[in-house]
Protein backbone atom coordinates (compact mmCIF):
# COMPACT_ATOMS: atom_id res chain seq x y z
CA UNK A 1 0.00 0.00 0.00
CA UNK A 2 1.56 3.16 -1.18
CA UNK A 3 2.13 5.71 1.82
CA UNK A 4 0.96 9.21 1.11
CA UNK A 5 3.06 12.19 2.58
CA UNK A 6 2.26 13.95 5.69
CA UNK A 7 2.63 18.07 5.42
CA UNK A 8 2.55 20.68 8.27
CA UNK A 9 0.42 23.07 8.73
CA UNK A 10 2.85 25.77 7.48
CA UNK A 11 3.10 23.91 4.13
CA UNK A 12 -0.30 23.33 3.59
CA UNK A 13 -0.83 27.01 4.17
CA UNK A 14 2.29 27.91 1.87
CA UNK A 15 0.88 25.58 -1.14
CA UNK A 16 -2.90 27.33 -0.57
CA UNK A 17 -1.39 30.43 -0.93
CA UNK A 18 0.71 29.71 -4.26
CA UNK A 19 -2.14 28.41 -5.87
CA UNK A 20 -3.94 31.38 -5.85
CA UNK A 21 -1.30 33.48 -6.59
CA UNK A 22 -1.63 32.24 -9.81
CA UNK A 23 -4.10 33.56 -12.52
CA UNK A 24 -7.67 33.81 -11.74
CA UNK A 25 -8.16 31.65 -14.54
CA UNK A 26 -5.80 29.22 -13.88
CA UNK A 27 -7.13 28.68 -10.41
CA UNK A 28 -11.12 28.62 -12.02
CA UNK A 29 -9.94 25.63 -14.36
CA UNK A 30 -8.10 23.70 -11.69
CA UNK A 31 -10.78 24.25 -8.76
CA UNK A 32 -13.33 23.23 -11.62
CA UNK A 33 -11.39 19.55 -12.42
CA UNK A 34 -11.97 18.72 -7.78
CA UNK A 35 -15.32 20.11 -7.86
CA UNK A 36 -15.18 23.55 -6.13
CA UNK A 37 -16.80 26.09 -6.77
CA UNK A 38 -15.08 28.93 -8.70
CA UNK A 39 -16.85 32.00 -8.29
CA UNK A 40 -15.75 34.67 -4.99
CA UNK A 41 -13.04 36.48 -3.54
CA UNK A 42 -9.69 34.60 -3.15
CA UNK A 43 -10.46 34.94 0.95
CA UNK A 44 -13.47 32.43 0.05
CA UNK A 45 -11.85 30.21 -2.48
CA UNK A 46 -9.28 29.88 0.09
CA UNK A 47 -11.93 28.57 2.97
CA UNK A 48 -13.35 26.33 0.09
CA UNK A 49 -9.96 24.84 -0.79
CA UNK A 50 -9.54 23.98 3.11
CA UNK A 51 -12.87 22.97 3.62
CA UNK A 52 -12.23 20.25 0.70
CA UNK A 53 -8.83 19.65 2.19
CA UNK A 54 -10.28 19.15 5.53
CA UNK A 55 -13.11 16.95 4.21
CA UNK A 56 -10.98 14.99 2.07
CA UNK A 57 -12.06 15.66 -1.31
CA UNK A 58 -8.93 17.25 -2.17
CA UNK A 59 -5.32 16.77 -1.28
CA UNK A 60 -2.16 18.58 -0.70
CA UNK A 61 -0.22 16.42 -3.41
CA UNK A 62 -3.17 16.83 -6.06
CA UNK A 63 -2.45 21.18 -5.67
CA UNK A 64 1.24 20.27 -5.58
CA UNK A 65 1.01 18.60 -9.09
CA UNK A 66 -0.77 21.05 -10.67
CA UNK A 67 1.45 23.90 -9.37
CA UNK A 68 4.31 21.66 -11.09
CA UNK A 69 2.77 21.59 -14.28
CA UNK A 70 2.25 25.37 -14.17
CA UNK A 71 5.21 27.33 -12.49
CA UNK A 72 7.07 26.36 -15.13
CA UNK A 73 5.55 28.69 -17.52
CA UNK A 74 4.77 31.66 -15.29
CA UNK A 75 7.57 34.31 -14.44
CA UNK A 76 11.07 32.78 -14.89
CA UNK A 77 14.12 32.83 -15.42
CA UNK A 78 15.65 30.84 -18.49
CA UNK A 79 18.96 29.53 -19.75
CA UNK A 80 19.33 27.70 -23.13
CA UNK A 81 22.14 25.32 -24.41
CA UNK A 82 22.91 23.60 -26.78
CA UNK A 83 23.34 18.95 -26.46
CA UNK A 84 26.48 17.23 -26.96
CA UNK A 85 28.45 16.64 -29.70
CA UNK A 86 28.66 12.86 -29.15
CA UNK A 87 25.89 10.37 -30.13
CA UNK A 88 22.82 10.68 -28.01
CA UNK A 89 21.31 7.49 -29.03
CA UNK A 90 21.34 5.42 -25.90
CA UNK A 91 19.39 8.71 -24.33
CA UNK A 92 16.48 8.22 -26.36
CA UNK A 93 16.09 4.52 -25.39
CA UNK A 94 13.54 3.87 -22.60
CA UNK A 95 15.73 0.83 -20.98
CA UNK A 96 19.22 2.25 -21.37
CA UNK A 97 18.19 5.82 -19.32
CA UNK A 98 15.98 3.51 -16.50
CA UNK A 99 18.66 1.41 -16.13
CA UNK A 100 21.34 4.36 -15.55
CA UNK A 101 18.67 5.91 -13.16
CA UNK A 102 18.54 2.98 -10.82
CA UNK A 103 21.69 2.70 -10.98
CA UNK A 104 22.13 5.38 -9.13
CA UNK A 105 19.24 5.90 -7.04
CA UNK A 106 16.82 7.66 -8.94
CA UNK A 107 14.73 5.28 -10.44
CA UNK A 108 11.53 5.73 -8.05
CA UNK A 109 11.20 9.82 -9.89
CA UNK A 110 10.89 8.46 -13.46
CA UNK A 111 8.07 8.95 -14.69
CA UNK A 112 6.49 9.20 -11.35
CA UNK A 113 6.56 12.62 -9.93
CA UNK A 114 6.96 12.89 -5.75
CA UNK A 115 4.73 15.86 -4.43
CA UNK A 116 7.74 18.03 -2.79
CA UNK A 117 6.60 20.96 -0.65
CA UNK A 118 9.49 22.91 1.16
CA UNK A 119 12.55 20.66 1.35
CA UNK A 120 15.36 22.78 3.16
CA UNK A 121 18.09 21.12 0.22
CA UNK A 122 17.02 20.99 -3.67
CA UNK A 123 15.54 17.32 -4.34
CA UNK A 124 14.54 16.26 -7.99
CA UNK A 125 10.91 15.85 -7.67
CA UNK A 126 10.34 14.55 -11.02
CA UNK A 127 12.17 12.87 -14.09
CA UNK A 128 10.03 12.21 -17.01
CA UNK A 129 11.31 10.64 -20.05
CA UNK A 130 10.62 9.45 -23.43
CA UNK A 131 12.25 8.89 -26.79
CA UNK A 132 11.90 12.56 -27.87
CA UNK A 133 12.38 14.24 -24.16
CA UNK A 134 14.39 14.12 -21.38
CA UNK A 135 12.24 16.78 -18.61
CA UNK A 136 13.66 16.67 -15.00
CA UNK A 137 12.04 19.02 -11.98
CA UNK A 138 13.78 19.86 -9.09
CA UNK A 139 12.28 21.58 -5.88
CA UNK A 140 13.68 23.90 -3.07
CA UNK A 141 12.54 25.96 0.05
CA UNK A 142 13.88 29.59 0.11
CA UNK A 143 13.81 31.99 2.67
CA UNK A 144 14.74 35.66 3.09
CA UNK A 145 14.00 38.51 5.04
CA UNK A 146 11.68 41.24 3.20
CA UNK A 147 11.37 45.14 3.92
CA UNK A 148 7.79 46.05 4.27
CA UNK A 149 7.68 49.68 5.62
CA UNK A 150 3.84 48.70 6.85
CA UNK A 151 5.57 47.13 9.92
CA UNK A 152 7.35 50.04 10.76
CA UNK A 153 6.84 51.62 14.20
CA UNK A 154 8.39 54.93 15.87
CA UNK A 155 8.76 55.70 19.83
CA UNK A 156 11.05 57.44 21.90
CA UNK A 157 13.07 56.54 25.37
CA UNK A 158 12.85 57.16 28.52
CA UNK A 159 15.24 60.14 27.85
CA UNK A 160 12.74 61.31 25.08
CA UNK A 161 15.45 60.24 22.49
CA UNK A 162 13.93 59.26 19.32
CA UNK A 163 13.84 55.50 18.21
CA UNK A 164 12.87 54.55 15.12
CA UNK A 165 11.74 50.24 14.03
CA UNK A 166 12.35 49.47 10.59
CA UNK A 167 10.44 46.24 10.03
CA UNK A 168 11.39 42.91 7.76
CA UNK A 169 8.83 39.94 6.85
CA UNK A 170 10.36 36.43 7.04
CA UNK A 171 9.44 34.94 3.53
CA UNK A 172 9.28 31.99 2.32
CA UNK A 173 8.80 30.63 -1.27
CA UNK A 174 8.34 27.18 -3.19
CA UNK A 175 11.44 27.75 -5.82
CA UNK A 176 10.89 25.29 -9.08
CA UNK A 177 13.74 24.21 -11.25
CA UNK A 178 13.06 22.52 -14.40
CA UNK A 179 15.54 21.07 -16.88
CA UNK A 180 14.44 19.41 -20.45
CA UNK A 181 17.18 18.10 -23.07
CA UNK A 182 15.25 17.75 -26.36
CA UNK A 183 16.77 14.38 -27.68
CA UNK A 184 15.54 15.16 -31.20
CA UNK A 185 16.81 18.73 -31.84
CA UNK A 186 19.40 17.99 -29.10
CA UNK A 187 19.18 21.35 -27.64
CA UNK A 188 18.10 22.13 -23.76
CA UNK A 189 16.36 24.62 -21.75
CA UNK A 190 16.90 25.20 -17.93
CA UNK A 191 13.62 27.11 -16.40
CA UNK A 192 13.66 28.36 -13.15
CA UNK A 193 10.78 30.16 -11.19
CA UNK A 194 11.01 33.67 -10.64
CA UNK A 195 12.67 34.72 -7.07
CA UNK A 196 13.14 37.54 -5.17
CA UNK A 197 15.68 40.24 -5.32
CA UNK A 198 19.29 39.37 -4.39
CA UNK A 199 18.97 35.63 -5.07
CA UNK A 200 21.60 34.83 -7.97
CA UNK A 201 20.08 32.45 -10.66
CA UNK A 202 23.88 31.60 -11.49
CA UNK A 203 23.98 29.73 -8.11
CA UNK A 204 21.05 28.46 -9.10
CA UNK A 205 21.93 26.69 -12.28
CA UNK A 206 24.99 25.53 -10.57
CA UNK A 207 22.58 23.96 -7.46
CA UNK A 208 20.93 22.22 -9.98
CA UNK A 209 23.41 20.46 -12.28
CA UNK A 210 25.17 19.25 -8.66
CA UNK A 211 22.47 17.56 -7.82
CA UNK A 212 22.12 15.24 -10.90
CA UNK A 213 25.87 15.72 -12.36
CA UNK A 214 26.40 11.81 -11.28
CA UNK A 215 24.60 10.55 -13.71
CA UNK A 216 23.88 13.96 -16.19
CA UNK A 217 27.13 16.27 -16.51
CA UNK A 218 27.00 19.53 -17.20
CA UNK A 219 29.75 19.33 -19.47
CA UNK A 220 27.93 17.74 -22.08
CA UNK A 221 26.03 20.81 -22.49
CA UNK A 222 27.25 23.89 -23.83
CA UNK A 223 25.58 27.39 -23.01
CA UNK A 224 23.75 29.35 -26.03
CA UNK A 225 25.31 32.94 -27.19
CA UNK A 226 22.68 35.38 -26.61
CA UNK A 227 24.03 38.06 -28.12
CA UNK A 228 23.23 37.39 -31.61
CA UNK A 229 19.23 37.23 -30.96
CA UNK A 230 19.48 40.97 -29.83
CA UNK A 231 21.49 42.46 -33.39
CA UNK A 232 18.83 39.98 -35.53
CA UNK A 233 15.83 41.51 -33.53
CA UNK A 234 16.79 45.10 -33.80
CA UNK A 235 17.41 44.62 -37.18
CA UNK A 236 14.31 43.15 -38.31
CA UNK A 237 12.61 45.41 -36.73
CA UNK A 238 14.43 48.04 -38.51
CA UNK A 239 12.80 47.05 -42.21
CA UNK A 240 9.32 47.75 -40.60
CA UNK A 241 9.37 42.99 -40.70
CA UNK A 242 10.17 43.00 -36.98
CA UNK A 243 8.18 40.02 -34.46
CA UNK A 244 8.96 42.40 -31.47
CA UNK A 245 8.81 45.83 -30.47
CA UNK A 246 11.72 47.30 -28.87
CA UNK A 247 11.54 48.86 -25.80
CA UNK A 248 15.51 49.07 -25.02
CA UNK A 249 18.66 47.72 -26.70
CA UNK A 250 22.05 48.04 -25.09
CA UNK A 251 24.91 47.17 -27.02
CA UNK A 252 28.31 46.83 -25.76
CA UNK A 253 31.47 48.13 -28.27
CA UNK A 254 34.54 46.28 -28.60
CA UNK A 255 36.55 48.69 -26.68
CA UNK A 256 34.04 47.86 -23.81
CA UNK A 257 31.17 51.17 -23.76
CA UNK A 258 28.31 50.75 -23.75
CA UNK A 259 25.71 52.13 -25.71
CA UNK A 260 21.62 52.10 -24.58
CA UNK A 261 18.22 53.10 -26.26
CA UNK A 262 14.81 53.47 -24.41
CA UNK A 263 11.74 53.93 -25.51
CA UNK A 264 9.48 56.65 -24.06
CA UNK A 265 7.27 54.04 -22.20
CA UNK A 266 6.24 50.15 -22.62
CA UNK A 267 3.76 50.66 -25.38
CA UNK A 268 5.82 53.14 -27.57
CA UNK A 269 8.49 51.47 -29.90
CA UNK A 270 12.61 52.44 -29.53
CA UNK A 271 12.70 52.67 -33.57
CA UNK A 272 11.07 55.56 -34.84
CA UNK A 273 13.09 58.80 -34.35
CA UNK A 274 16.15 59.50 -37.18
CA UNK A 275 19.26 60.31 -34.85
CA UNK A 276 18.42 57.94 -32.91
CA UNK A 277 17.84 54.87 -34.81
CA UNK A 278 21.06 56.20 -37.02
CA UNK A 279 23.14 56.02 -33.68
CA UNK A 280 21.07 52.17 -32.64
CA UNK A 281 21.97 51.31 -36.23
CA UNK A 282 25.84 52.15 -36.40
CA UNK A 283 26.30 50.50 -32.73
CA UNK A 284 24.62 47.21 -33.96
CA UNK A 285 26.58 47.16 -36.57
CA UNK A 286 30.29 47.78 -34.55
CA UNK A 287 29.35 45.90 -31.40
CA UNK A 288 27.51 42.90 -29.68
CA UNK A 289 23.77 42.56 -28.01
CA UNK A 290 23.86 43.47 -24.26
CA UNK A 291 20.58 43.83 -23.11
CA UNK A 292 17.41 43.59 -25.02
CA UNK A 293 14.03 44.39 -23.44
CA UNK A 294 11.39 43.39 -26.13
CA UNK A 295 7.51 42.86 -26.35
CA UNK A 296 6.69 39.71 -28.89
CA UNK A 297 3.82 41.12 -30.85
CA UNK A 298 0.76 38.24 -31.84
CA UNK A 299 -0.27 38.37 -35.09
CA UNK A 300 0.49 37.01 -38.98
CA UNK A 301 4.57 37.78 -38.69
CA UNK A 302 5.01 33.64 -39.00
CA UNK A 303 1.93 32.90 -40.61
CA UNK A 304 0.56 29.68 -39.27
CA UNK A 305 3.04 29.52 -36.51
CA UNK A 306 2.51 32.12 -34.31
CA UNK A 307 0.36 31.14 -31.29
CA UNK A 308 0.18 34.65 -29.58
CA UNK A 309 -3.13 36.04 -28.57
CA UNK A 310 -1.47 39.17 -26.52
CA UNK A 311 2.16 40.87 -26.42
CA UNK A 312 4.73 38.72 -24.39
CA UNK A 313 6.97 40.86 -22.39
CA UNK A 314 10.79 39.40 -22.68
CA UNK A 315 14.05 40.47 -21.74
CA UNK A 316 17.44 39.29 -23.37
CA UNK A 317 20.04 39.40 -20.68
CA UNK A 318 23.13 38.18 -23.02
CA UNK A 319 25.67 39.48 -20.92
CA UNK A 320 24.47 36.51 -18.09
CA UNK A 321 23.23 34.11 -21.31
CA UNK A 322 19.83 34.58 -19.40
CA UNK A 323 16.15 35.02 -20.36
CA UNK A 324 13.89 36.87 -18.36
CA UNK A 325 9.85 36.37 -18.82
CA UNK A 326 7.98 38.76 -16.91
CA UNK A 327 4.80 38.07 -16.59
CA UNK A 328 3.06 34.27 -16.29
CA UNK A 329 2.38 32.61 -19.88
CA UNK A 330 1.08 29.29 -20.98
CA UNK A 331 3.30 26.62 -22.33
CA UNK A 332 2.72 27.30 -26.08
CA UNK A 333 3.90 30.96 -25.68
CA UNK A 334 7.01 30.28 -23.66
CA UNK A 335 8.18 27.46 -25.91
CA UNK A 336 7.24 29.83 -29.11
CA UNK A 337 9.16 32.64 -28.08
CA UNK A 338 11.96 30.42 -26.97
CA UNK A 339 12.47 29.24 -30.33
CA UNK A 340 12.46 32.06 -32.23
CA UNK A 341 15.21 33.56 -29.66
CA UNK A 342 17.20 30.17 -30.67
CA UNK A 343 16.16 30.93 -34.45
CA UNK A 344 18.72 34.07 -34.45
CA UNK A 345 21.46 32.87 -32.23
CA UNK A 346 23.57 30.57 -34.84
Amino acid sequence: MKVMPSFSEDEKSLIITDLLALKKQQIGEFLATVGVPRSGTKEVLRGRIEEAITGGALSIPKIVQFLDSVIPWGKQHIYLFNGPDDDIADWRKTNWVSRLLKQHRMGKYLNAPVPLVLPEKMKVSSILHDASRLRITAIKRRDWWERDTDYDDSSETEEGEEVELRAFVHRVTRSLVAFEWDLVANVATLQISQLPTGFDYADVCTEFFELIESWLNRSMFTMLDLRPSIKALHALEETGAGETRSHGINYRTLQGRRFEGRSASAADPLLGEASIDAALTAVRKAGVGHLGNFYWLPGPTNPGTNPLQSECHVTVVASKHRINFHTPNDEQTVRYVLSRIRSHCP
